[in-house]
Formats: structure tokens, C-alpha cells, sequence
């Protein structure tokens, strides 16, 4: 992957890096985590600028999510017919919506770094849904500089091991990920299942014939 990236910047410069993470940003499902740290580690081996990497690993998130929003944005209801077409499609916006009825405008911030495979799904609901387009952008401006300093900072860090730390923040992301929606999924349950055992209290039983 360092190899891939140095190449990457040799044709390109930070510029191809912030196509790479625009494009994932909408949904095409790349490494992005893994070309962040890349990127920091040649931070740490070169006189490329941290600030500059920093900004411009910002524009092409943030462009990719705003490209999300006017999606669905333009969509609007026309995602429920292709969410009918597809079980991929329905089930992935089936979860984001519960997601962001449980944490409101804050899932956007939340799904940039803390449940990053949702953010593209949550970018397309998000302009479908109506919410304002300056709350968005703030909210996901705010979680991508999180995702982009954690996974940079990491990169120059550990420049050394960046193969390895890699692998591990891969994995331990969609571990978060998968807990998180579990958790939510439990409470979900739980709220349908306390009020059907409440009916069936002592009060309610039948006490049958005296």
C-alpha cells in the first residue's frame, strides 16, 4: 500500500489522494484508512507538508460526502423504488435511518470515524430526507478532521510498522462498526420486547375461576 500511495503522489501529488478518498467517500469501498496512514508515514520520510496533506485529505472527504448529499438530494423518494430493486440497497439504507433516528444529526459526525462504512449511506439519506444542507456540512466537516488527524498522526507515528498497523485498524474499524450496530440493534429490541412483558404482568393474568 505505501508503494501504491507513492506512486500515487509521484504522478499525482496530494491531488490523486483526494480523488481516491472523494470517491470512496461516496461509496465505492476503498482503503481509505490504510492510504491515510500511507500518506502520514511519507510524512514522516519526506518533506511533504502535514498541513497541506491535512487539507486537502479534508477536501476530498468532505467533496465525496457532499457528493452523497446532493444524490439523495436529487433522488428523494425515487431511493425507495431502487431500494426495491435491491436487498443491498434497501437493507443498507434500512439501518442508517434507525441509526440516525437514534442519534439525529450527530450521525453524520459519528458515521465519519466511528462507523465509517455507514458515512456513504448516511450521506444519501441525509440529502433525502431534507436535513440542512449547512448542519450537514458542519457536522461532517468535524468528524472527517477526527478520521483524517487520527489516521495521519497514526501513519507518522508508526511509519515504521505501517503494514501491520494497517491490517489492525482495518480489522479493529469494522469491529467498531459491527459492535455499535449491534448494541443499537439490542436496545431496538429491547424497547419491544419491555412493554409486551409489562402487559403480561401479574395484574393482567387471568385468574381463572374462583
Amino acid at each position: 500500500m505505501i508503494d501504491l500511495v507513492t506512486d500515487l503522489y509521484v504522478s499525482y501529488g496530494l491531488v490523486g489522494m483526494a480523488i481516491t478518498l472523494a470517491v470512496a467517500q461516496f461509496g465505492l469501498p476503498l482503503p481509505t484508512s490504510i492510504v491515510l496512514m500511507s500518506v502520514g508515514a511519507l510524512l514522516a520520510a519526506s518533506d511533504l507538508s502535514a498541513l497541506e496533506a491535512f487539507g486537502w485529505a479534508i477536501g476530498g472527504a468532505v467533496a465525496g460526502d457532499q457528493a452523497g448529499y446532493l444524490t439523495g438530494r436529487l433522488l428523494g423518494g425515487r431511493l425507495e423504488r431502487f431500494a426495491g430493486r435491491s436487498d443491498y440497497i434497501a437493507s443498507g439504507l434500512s439501518t442508517t435511518r434507525e441509526f440516525s433516528r437514534r442519534w439525529g444529526r450527530a450521525s453524520v459526525f459519528l458515521s465519519r470515524w466511528l462507523v465509517s462504512p455507514a458515512g456513504p449511506w448516511i450521506n444519501l439519506t441525509s440529502g433525502a430526507a431534507g436535513m440542512p444542507w449547512p448542519a450537514f456540512t458542519i457536522w461532517g466537516l468535524g468528524g472527517e478532521a477526527i478520521w483524517v488527524a487520527a489516521y495521519l498522526t497514526l501513519g507518522f507515528l508508526f511509519s515504521s510498522y505501517i503494514s501491520g498497523i494497517a491490517e489492525m485498524i482495518a480489522n479493529a474499524g469494522w469491529a467498531i462498526g459491527a459492535l455499535v450496530v449491534t448494541i443499537f440493534i439490542g436496545w431496538r429490541l429491547w424497547h419491544r420486547i419491555a412493554p409486551a412483558s409489562t402487559d403480561q404482568g401479574p395484574e393482567n393474568l387471568d385468574p381463572g375461576p374462583a
